[in-house]
């Protein structure tokens, strides 16, 4: 064998062996293909089947080819029993009362298209009679315009939608409103509600973080605002935080405020989500019962002073008749007819006082049991005025002048004419008391269509703010050393609201005294007694 023959054959056997090389690398490139395929589609297939989202994938002719295990257990389906079968004989797709699937099918054959189920769309399986509420939709894969697979997609949203239905209801019956804070967008996202119900004008019901601040009280603004900065610097901070709003008529309303934050980016929230509930009708109650409290309080204390107070008032005349009548009948005693007649009427005024202490408990009394009584007649002010003023005249003290003041028109009203008198009464004794010189002027003018206002005007020594304040109730006494059970004007404010009017007292101090009563012409007297 000579040199290049060898040469030939080295040459033959290197050309083989790089053929044999590059159909090993082949046959390894196909084997890890092939490998690589098998594992993507078993990853593909374990996706599909614990895919959450109910997927059908159907043929160009509307047989099922595939279905996923979330579908087939929502379901209760066979896969083997499907398989093949037309879609429209498996399951309904029901809108309005209407099984649309086959139109959809339709649709999407004969366009490239994807249809959206609508919010009240059902899937419905004839045979086991399964629906449930669905959201979801049907679209086509088209390979150079050829329909190659329709794919049905959807979810279960029953659950879901009944839980939010069932929220909503529970909200609507409420003054409780959900709100969330987008830190990227410096926005209050806050339920329509919250606007409707404190009467605040929006356009999107979404408020900046500085347009809500103006609205929370000056005062609420700080505590508010650093629960909030709590979490947005990612510290858990949840406890509710009592705040005033400013109401679109300008009033404040207590609310009370809890939230949270959601989901973390770069350690810190990007959203905090909560809710924030109107109590301010707890606030009312509250209010109104520390109130009761205080009033039930202070009448407690009014009681004690008034027992106490009693005791002396009612000591005070029977000590005067009790002695002056021992004088009068003592034997030793010897009395000139003079001192005889001026002991007497000491004893006459006061046992006249003693009656009067009397007849405001009894009336009292009769006021609390809801027992007391009203004889409702039509009769003239003029009249009853002038028969008061006779009499009242006899008590007024020396230099101070008791005047009249009637219409050029008698008026006639309907009420009881001896409890008006009872009031007038009490009213002008008042006045006595606390007038030394001067006028009491007593009168009535039409206050309007259907009202009459009666008066009683003194130009004494007059109350205090302190004491206007609190001049109509039971057992009060603006002045402790001046006689009286305190239950006059309170009797007085009883009486007047019986016959569905108004008393109120206008004084200044050192500058006189006057109380207005408005009562409608035609009073009609009420069921009960206000106790």
């Amino acid at each position: 064998m000579n040199y290049n023959n060898l040469l030939i054959i080295i040459a033959i056997l290197s050309v083989l062996i790089f053929i044999l090389c590059v159909m090993i690398w082949r046959l390894y490139l196909r084997s890890k293909t092939a490998k690589d395929v098998r594992v993507g589609n078993a990853v593909s297939r374990q996706l599909f089947d614990v895919w959450p989202l109910g997927v059908m994938i159907l043929n160009p002719d509307k047989t099922i080819e595939r279905i996923n295990g979330s579908l087939l257990g929502e379901l209760q389906l066979n896969l083997e029993q499907i398989t093949g079968k037309p879609a429209t004989e498996i399951i309904e797709i029901i809108q309005d009362k209407k099984n649309l699937l086959p139109h959809f099918l339709e649709e999407i054959e004969q366009r490239n298209r994807t249809i959206q189920f609508s919010t009240n769309c059902f899937i419905h399986e004839p045979k086991v009679n399964i629906s449930f509420l669905i959201q979801g939709g049907i679209t086509g894969i088209y390979e150079e315009g050829k329909l190659v697979k329709i794919i049905i997609y959807l979810r279960n949203v029953l659950e879901e939608r009944t839980q939010r239905h069932m929220l909503n209801i529970a909200l609507s019956r409420t003054q409780i409103f959900p709100w969330s804070f987008d830190m990227e967008r410096n926005l209050m996202i806050i339920d329509p509600r919250y606007f409707d119900y404190l009467k605040i004008p929006t356009k999107d019901y979404t408020l900046t973080m500085e347009q809500y601040a103006d609205l929370v009280h000056p005062d609420d603004r700080k505590d508010l605002f650093e629960a909030l900065g709590q979490q947005v610097n990612g510290n858990l901070y949840e406890n509710p935080v009592p705040f005033r709003l400013r109401r679109g008529d300008g009033k404040w309303e207590w609310f009370e405020g809890q939230s949270t934050y959601v989901g973390q980016l770069s350690d810190l929230p990007f959203r905090i989500i909560g809710i924030c509930m109107s109590t301010q009708r707890h606030k009312d109650i509250e209010d109104t019962l520390n109130d009761a409290l205080h009033k039930a309080q202070r009448s407690d204390q009014l009681k004690s002073a008034f027992l106490a107070n009693m005791s002396h008032e009612i000591r005070t005349p029977l000590n005067a008749i009790v002695g002056f009548s021992t004088l009068l009948v003592s034997e030793q005693a010897e009395l000139t007819p003079e001192e005889i007649e001026e002991y007497a009427a000491i004893i006459e005024k006061n046992g006249e006082l003693l009656m009067l202490l009397i007849s405001d408990i009894l009336d009292l009394s009769k006021i609390e049991s809801n027992t007391m009584e009203f004889n409702i007649c039509t009769f003239s002010l003029n009249e009853m005025l002038i028969d008061i003023a006779r009499m009242q005249r006899l008590n007024v003290k020396p230099g101070v002048k008791l005047m009249i003041d009637l219409p050029e028109e008698d008026m006639k009203v309907t009420a009881d004419p001896a409890r008006l008198g009872q009031v007038m009464n009490n009213l002008i004794n008042n006045a006595v008391k606390f007038t030394t010189k001067g006028n009491i002027r007593i009168g009535y003018h039409r206050a309007g269509e259907g009202v009459v206002e009666l008066f009683v005007e003194d130009n004494g020594k007059g109350m205090s703010e302190e004491v206007l304040c609190h001049i109509f109730e039971r057992f009060y006494k603006g002045d402790s050393f001046v006689q009286g059970t305190g239950l006059g004007l309170a009797i007085c404010k009883t009486i007047v609201e019986h016959f569905n009017g108004e008393i109120c007292a206008k004084s200044k101090l050192g500058e006189g005294a006057r109380f207005e009563i408005k009562l409608p012409i035609e009073a009609k007297a009420c069921q009960e007694i206000p106790a």
